[in-house]
């Protein structure tokens, strides 16, 4: 994956996590979930929302030709999020794969995965509401705005509008169910 970092595209994953069944001590998995760590600024990337880069890795490392899910967080991001707060890395830019990690997946031991504790949960995700709430407002804003329709045709639109909600609500319920 490295050698595409070189070409006039660039790579902009930067990590990749492990999260759901994948961590689970079984000897067999339904569908995995996946984080993709990108080079994207946090602005450009709330909770829940599409992104083209985001898209283009998915579709490069053939996530969707498998029984997986996956979403993508800015690099200045923690992986954990409003949805996957237990989170194990299997690969980064620098370091590559980590076998330790992936014996231990492909095997169903299961992994120690990291776990932030509540109050980096409430700190980062108070910090994304907020970018959530930016980014709602500028697609209602611009929801009728015919330039914005036009490239966000057909379904787009409903779906842009369906993630920007849907990611604040999630934030707001991961919020609601932390501890005070």
């Amino acid at each position: 994956m490295l050698r595409m970092r070189d070409t006039d595209i660039g790579w902009p994953l930067f990590e990749m996590w492990a999260t759901g069944e994948l961590l689970d001590s079984v000897a067999e998995v339904e569908s995995g979930t996946v984080i993709l760590l990108l080079d994207v600024a946090p602005g450009e990337l709330p909770w829940m929302a599409r992104h083209a880069a985001g898209e283009w890795v998915g579709d490069r490392l053939r996530l969707g030709k498998r029984p997986m899910l996956w979403c993508y967080r800015p690099s200045v991001w923690p992986a954990w999020n409003a949805r996957h707060r237990q989170v194990v890395r299997f690969w980064s830019a620098g370091d590559g794969l980590d076998e330790l990690v992936i014996d231990r997946l492909r095997s169903g031991a299961g992994v120690a995965a990291e776990d932030p504790g509540d109050e980096a949960v409430r700190q980062q995700l108070i910090e994304e509401r907020s970018v959530g709430h930016v980014h709602l407002r500028r697609i209602v804003d611009s929801y009728w705005d015919h330039e914005w329709r036009r490239n966000h045709r057909g379904q787009e639109a409903e779906d842009a509008l369906w993630r920007a909600s849907a990611g604040l609500i999630e934030i707001d319920d991961a919020l609601a169910s932390l501890a005070p």
